[in-house]
């Protein structure tokens, strides 16, 4: 996926729908060399309805298309284009601790399934729901709406009865308005490609929530947060990836010669040590011998002197 900068504005209006002016490093194909705008679209295209992390939400749509560069760079054994373009998308991002509305698809002893837009999956656990207020009556019947009808929205439409519906606990009414529910975001999880939406029936006051249930401040500022943890770079990530395999190699077989040296380096010295002790050794043997030569020739020469003088005596 091409990194990205974000830049320029988020709408800030009400709701979880912002328009975000981001930078994207492309990674374009050489079979749209002659056509790169092309190109680009595809893989813009390639994002839609996909949780982005560059811009912390669902892309739905992209517009205002520029290029940053005149011309791209090609690195390395790849034949890929890299260059940055600036694009405004269209971004689902909800908020924890933002009311939201959904429209109810399922309904069990564990949770309430909801339909947002027609489009977003969101579920409400049982543990979120009041329990001093609604209680599940597993013989009660509802209406499931038809999500594939030409208003997906509307929860008149229905294909088939549901056993077991919450319900409130004074009234035995049905949970929601006519299938629809208003809830708080608890939870926002981020797996992969998706976005899935925790929901709470629980008003819980601003001071007594979690940390991981506050709603950010303002999303732009989000996402330059996270735009200082991350630096865009400016070379493809398969070949950086391969530079630092190839390096990582590298330390590793040089690594292991010192490992080697460092072993075969004190049996060359124990070797030169004994190989030194026994040329000292050999010399000390022969310079005994020699001077024990020299001192019997010494004796004998003063024996015969000794002798000599006495027969001249």
């Amino acid at each position: 996926m091409p990194k990205s900068t974000t830049a320029g504005h988020a709408s800030l209006a009400a709701g979880p729908f912002v328009e975000v002016q981001t930078k994207l490093y492309i990674h374009l194909p050489p079979c749209f060399a002659n056509k790169p705008i092309e190109g680009i679209h595809e893989q813009l295209n390639g994002f839609l309805m996909r949780y982005m992390p560059q811009v912390d939400g669902v892309v739905l749509a992209h517009s205002d298309l520029k290029l940053l560069q005149t011309s791209g760079r090609i690195m390395y054994d790849s034949p890929y284009s890299h260059f940055w373009i600036a694009v405004k998308l269209l971004v689902w991002r909800p908020v924890k601790g933002s009311t939201l509305y959904g429209t109810i698809n399922l309904q069990s002893p564990d949770h309430i399934g909801l339909l947002l837009y027609g489009t977003f999956n969101a579920s409400i656990p049982s543990e979120f729901i009041p329990k001093d207020k609604y209680v599940f009556n597993p013989n009660k019947s509802y209406s499931h709406p038809d999500t594939n009808s030409s208003d997906p929205d509307s929860p008149l439409m229905s294909t088939s009865i549901l056993n077991g519906e919450w319900v409130h606990k004074s009234t035995d009414e049905s949970i929601g308005h006519e299938g629809v529910i208003e809830f708080e975001v608890s939870e926002l999880v981020r797996t992969n490609d998706m976005l899935t939406v925790t929901g709470s029936l629980m008003k819980v006051p601003v001071m007594a929530r979690r940390a991981s249930m506050l709603p950010k401040h303002s999303p732009l500022l989000a996402a330059e947060t996270s735009q200082k943890k991350r630096s865009a770079p400016e070379d493809d990530d398969h070949e950086t990836k391969r530079i630092k395999k190839e390096k990582k190699k590298a330390a590793a077989a040089a690594a292991a010669a010192a490992a080697v040296a460092e072993q075969e380096g004190p049996v060359e010295a124990k070797k030169e040590k004994k190989e030194k002790r026994e040329k000292t050794e050999v010399a000390a043997a022969a310079s005994i011998t020699e001077a024990a030569k020299e001192g019997g020739e010494e004796k004998k020469k003063k024996k015969k002197e000794k002798k000599d003088k006495k027969d001249k005596a």
